[in-house]
């Protein structure tokens, strides 16, 4: 199938990208929020923000990141997650291992959205787009809010994916600003929710 090949391809260049900020620094960021230690906490009101110049990885070309969505393309607002929503049929094994799933998070130029998981799911379902997250033991220990900002004058690609206690489905409320928050529900590799 096209779609799988191009989700596939797009997560291969994703996983070879280093897991390292890119050296900016505080200043640099423009949000004291990308950098306070934030050990499992996060909401809307108060997400880890990554921007374009604390992301933690890039690529080389971004121009086509969106040149192909499709039906099976998560896409709220700016944010495109490719393949999350085939993710109900798929197995655990083709995205990652030990609970932790990789995939990109793609914002449209100049975009801001926030995702976030809510209060009652952060023990089953975490984020880890953050550096600092990457390290969490266990859902509960990563991210629970992220707010990315594209760059101004490109598509955005951020690195990470989720740490969820599969298969199960988790809700994700996702704000836009000047938007009403919008709540989706995804499968972990638990069928239809």
């Amino acid at each position: 199938m096209i779609l799988k090949a191009t989700v596939r391809a797009l997560l291969a260049i994703v996983a070879t990208l280093p897991l390292g900020a890119c050296g900016a620094s505080p200043a640099q960021m423009g949000d004291e929020a990308a950098t306070r230690e934030q050990k499992g906490q996060g909401s809307l009101a108060d997400p880890r923000v990554l921007t374009c110049a604390n992301r933690n990885g890039f690529v080389e070309d971004e121009s086509t990141l969106l040149a192909s969505i499709g039906p099976h393309d998560l896409v709220e607002g700016p944010l495109v997650i490719p393949g999350l929503l085939a993710w109900g049929a798929a197995k655990p094994e083709e995205y990652g291992t030990g609970n932790r799933f990789k995939v990109g998070a793609v914002v449209r130029q100049g975009g801001r959205v926030t995702l976030s998981i809510p209060e009652e799911f952060h023990e089953s379902a975490g984020l880890l787009y953050a550096e600092a997250a990457r390290t969490a033991a266990n859902p509960a220990g990563a991210d629970h809010s992220v707010t990315f900002v594209a760059c101004d004058d490109h598509d955005t690609l951020f690195v990470g994916g989720f740490h969820v206690l599969a298969p199960r489905c988790v809700p994700f409320d996702i704000a836009v600003p000047g938007r009403p928050v919008v709540r989706k529900e995804i499968s972990f590799f638990d069928g239809k929710c």
